[in-house]
């Protein structure tokens, strides 16, 4: 059974894919932490996932790594149940790798902005820490190495409903996070409004390029990670009309060429 396990997680990845995906999930988390620290110390309203934390840590007293530990326990086991499939190396980092790295990180942007509070500068360190935690979140989805638990839970009910998409099911999930964590006391400000509405069409927009400039160069890239360009997605649904067009046409002939045949 365990072999079937490893098989399935790792088959067809050598040492050096390994290494290589490793990484880049672990510098997607980097990138991810920068973000979300960057938002945290606009002090205008956090990511969704930052206010349900900030939720539970004033509600439960625990501190905000203790509430991500909670958090990440119980995302983690309902992945684990429902969406093994997604889970790998990249879930493990993402789930135990964030923390540490948020903790590393969010000090030293604190030392570089110093007491520079202004208005404009926390806008721009929105605008900023959006991009760049998108970023990070692009590059993780587009590795295919084990999605974060949460991500590995959208995927597994895009499973069960293919045509839906994921840019909207990440928005359903933040909006769920939001209200979670603002009626457990956690703070909303225009940085949360920016990250529920951009953040899931931000990832999409990330993926493709990933996969295209550093992940084809490496030979780790994925066929599903250009669906999630629209153009891409347009081009294949054109295909598919005509595809399903000419075999369309190929039964008519066949049944005008078996009427004949009759007569």
């Amino acid at each position: 059974m365990w072999r079937k396990i490893i098989d399935d997680k790792f088959g067809g990845l050598s040492g050096k894919d390994m290494a290589l995906k490793t990484l880049l999930s672990i510098t997607a988390n980097l990138l991810i932490a920068i973000g979300v620290a960057l938002f945290v110390r606009s002090q205008l309203g956090s990511d969704p996932i930052s206010v349900w934390l900030d939720g539970l840590d004033r509600t439960l007293h625990c501190g905000l790594g203790n509430a991500s530990m909670i958090n990440s326990s119980i995302t983690l086991t309902v992945s684990i149940i429902f969406a093994f499939k997604f889970i790998n190396v990249g879930t493990i980092v993402s789930t135990v790798g964030f923390s540490l790295l948020l903790g590393w990180v969010d000090p030293i942007i604190g030392l570089i902005i110093g007491g520079n509070d202004t208005l404009l500068v926390k806008g721009i360190m929105i605008a900023v820490g959006m991009v760049v935690m998108c970023m990070g979140c692009g590059l993780s989805v587009a590795l295919r190495f084990g999605f974060s638990s949460t991500d590995s839970i959208i995927f597994r009910i895009l499973d069960f409903h293919p045509t839906w998409q994921y840019r909207y099911m990440k928005i359903t999930v933040d909006g769920c996070f939001i209200v979670a964590g603002f009626l457990l006391g956690g703070i909303v400000g225009v940085g949360t409004v920016i990250g529920f509405l951009f953040t899931g069409p931000m990832v999409s927009f990330f993926v493709p390029i990933w996969d295209k400039l550093v992940l084809r160069p490496l030979h780790l890239d994925h066929p599903f990670n250009q669906m999630m360009s629209g153009k891409k997605k347009k081009e294949v649904e054109k295909k598919t009309q005509e595809a399903e067009i000419e075999a369309f046409e190929e039964v008519l002939e066949e049944t005008r060429q078996t009427e004949q045949a009759d007569r």
